[in-house]
């Protein structure tokens, strides 16, 4: 398998987590050291492996109805290290039907003991969604 898939697969895993609330598949993609990093949109920076894992617990549980799909995925990567750069689409149930969201996300890993694992994620929103992209989506 190529560094490109399987970094692709970490990635998926990640989102995987996400979608699904599993706390354990997120502990699982992440290194856990001190100097990993997380930046959810709009929040400060968390460093470290607890108060990452902790931030997701807390977004799982109140996130049952959130569900991201991935685009414009780039993988690069030089020396140990890959990222993959890519739009996270959020789509929200709620009582007034589906609300979408663009965030655009960097995800770093780097290899540990030879799989690769998560060290940064980078998530800042983007402008809303044009009036086309929201007739594209339902």
């Amino acid at each position: 398998m190529s560094v490109e898939q399987e970094v692709l697969d970490a990635n998926q895993n990640f989102y995987q987590a996400f979608n699904r609330g599993d706390l354990a598949l997120m502990q699982s993609v992440w290194a856990q050291h001190d100097s990993v990093s997380c930046i959810h949109p709009g929040w400060e920076v968390l460093r470290g492996f607890d108060a990452i894992i902790s931030s997701w617990e807390n977004i799982f549980v109140g996130s049952e109805n959130l569900e991201i799909k991935l685009s414009d995925i780039l993988v690069t990567g030089a020396k140990g290290m890959v990222w993959v750069s890519c739009q996270e689409n959020l789509f929200a149930m709620s009582m007034s039907g589906v609300q979408v969201s663009k965030v655009h996300a960097t995800n770093l890993f780097e290899q540990v003991e030879g799989q690769w694992k998560m060290v940064l994620h980078h998530a800042s929103s983007v402008p809303q969604l044009s009036r086309q992209e929201q007739i594209n989506t339902n």
